[in-house]
């Protein structure tokens, strides 16, 4: 009885001095993921990054460099994040740093980030609050991961100019459940700077959700996105912008290796000192995409992405990519549909539905201009009050699309007034030939003659 009580109890100090080490590589693994998946590449680089693994806890140390696109000159701007995990099996109430909690925990993972240089060209009093970030690692595997900024108010004091800053935080929340299963909420209330001139800037009611699942290097599922306010006052200029009810939202779905989805877009109001947009919607609708192909360009467009001035020879490995993936990209037919793309502003409205699709198949020999445009088909509506229409014309720059211009264009039938002194145009396109309003486009056939005839190829 005696040896099996000591065999016991020596079972359970190897248990809980092998458990350390065990979950230590679980969190690394956590660690290393979180930072593939959630630092945006288009945002920031990981310029460097230390990991120091010890038995009960261990210590990251990565710091992010402004991408180029952001920067607005060189170096840029690098940012700091210290990170401390602690290894489980964490016990049930551990304390309030480990974030006290009622169920047994693999591990908990603790980041801070200062934001203070990416306001470089000033100086801040008093110092902004850091960005933290807390994840619990439960013992399915599953985590959960808390990011905060808390309210707060700077003065900015950049060259001979000074700006009150106010911010009523951030919040970010991700879930992780059985192993691929994501959902995320992001919101920020409110951000405000004002300076001394009467120049305003004003954020409020930001906030982005996404829940779904992440396969084959996609994010799958439901997005939404909604911006409340935009206000920006140059009183020098006499200039207002606004921006009211921005609302966005998102279905992906992947069958087959092939993409579909749904994007969804209204608007309340848009006001610059020209026009002023008001209550406006769309909804556009993709299928067949072949996602490996959508993937691969991603990745190969990177450097873009990143604002990395490319070379001369990286421009045309790009262009090389892209063109070796087109065939793939083009062999399942992708479609697109637009539907009730609704338009309104103080000089009309506008309204147009269409759909585009390339015709399924592999591409035979050299993939050119000539042979993409006679694969492509689709039609289109617009409907266009004749104010608006007038002023389209006018802002284009375009001597044979002036105002003056559109009695001809009805003339020759490219353009069509309905009863209600509105612009109507139906096009439709099939296999290189252009019809316009039900009349084929003369201009269009002979660019297509010049096509076939080898003048222009895209893979050049």
């Amino acid at each position: 009885m005696r040896a099996t009580i000591a065999l016991g109890i020596a079972a359970l100090i190897a248990l809980l001095g092998v458990s350390p080490v065990y979950f230590g590589g679980v969190m690394a693994d956590a660690y290393y993921d979180g930072l593939e998946q959630w630092v945006p590449e288009w945002a920031f680089q990981v310029r460097s990054e230390r990991y120091r693994r010890g038995w009960f806890s261990s210590s990251a140390h990565v710091e992010l460099s402004l991408a180029p696109s952001l920067c607005d000159a060189p170096p840029c701007p690098v940012l700091k994040m210290e990170t401390q995990l602690f290894h489980g099996p964490i016990p049930f109430g551990a304390t309030e740093a480990l974030g006290g909690q009622s169920r047994l925990l693999g591990g908990v993972i603790q980041s801070t980030l200062d934001p203070a240089p990416l306001f470089r060209a000033g100086r801040i009093e008093p110092g902004l609050p850091p960005v933290k970030a807390f994840t619990k690692i439960y013992l399915t595997g599953n985590s959960s991961t808390r990011v905060e900024m808390p309210t707060s108010g700077q003065t900015l004091r950049a060259d001979s100019e000074q700006f009150s800053l106010a911010s009523e935080g951030l919040l970010g929340v991700i879930d992780h459940k059985g192993g691929d299963e994501i959902t995320t909420h992001f919101e920020m209330p409110r951000l405000e700077a004002t300076g001394q001139e009467g120049r305003q800037a004003l954020l409020r009611g930001i906030s982005v959700d996404f829940s779904g699942r992440h396969e084959d290097a996609l994010l799958l599922g439901d997005w939404s996105a909604a911006l409340d306010r935009i206000r920006f006052l140059y009183p020098e200029q006499d200039a207002r912008y606004a921006l009211d009810a921005l609302r966005a939202g998102a279905s992906t779905r992947l069958r087959d290796g092939l993409l579909s989805g749904d994007l969804r877009l209204t608007l309340d109001r848009l006001a610059t000192p020209q026009q002023t947009v008001g209550a406006s919607r769309g909804s556009i609708r993709f299928d067949r995409f072949d996602a490996a192909t959508l993937v691969r360009v991603r990745n190969a467009l990177r450097p873009v992405l990143r604002g990395e001035a490319p070379s001369a020879e990286s421009k045309l490995a790009i262009a090389g990519l892209l063109m070796q993936y087109a065939p793939a990209f083009l062999h399942p037919g992708p479609e697109i549909t637009f539907n009730d793309l609704r338009l309104v502003s103080d000089r009309g409205v506008a309204v147009a539905d269409g759909k585009l699709e390339v015709s399924p198949g592999a591409v035979d020999g050299r993939l050119t201009l000539a042979t993409l445009l006679r694969r492509l088909s689709g039609e289109a509506d617009i409907l266009v009050d004749e104010p608006l229409a007038k002023h389209w014309m006018q802002i284009s720059g375009r001597p044979d699309l002036a105002p003056a211009q559109m009695a001809g264009l009805i003339e020759d039938n490219i353009l069509q007034r309905t009863p209600d002194d509105q612009i109507a145009v139906h096009l439709e396109y099939k296999q290189g030939q252009l019809w316009i309003n039900g009349i084929e486009n003369e201009q269009w056939a002979a660019l297509m003659v010049l096509l076939d005839m080898g003048t222009l190829e895209i893979d050049s």
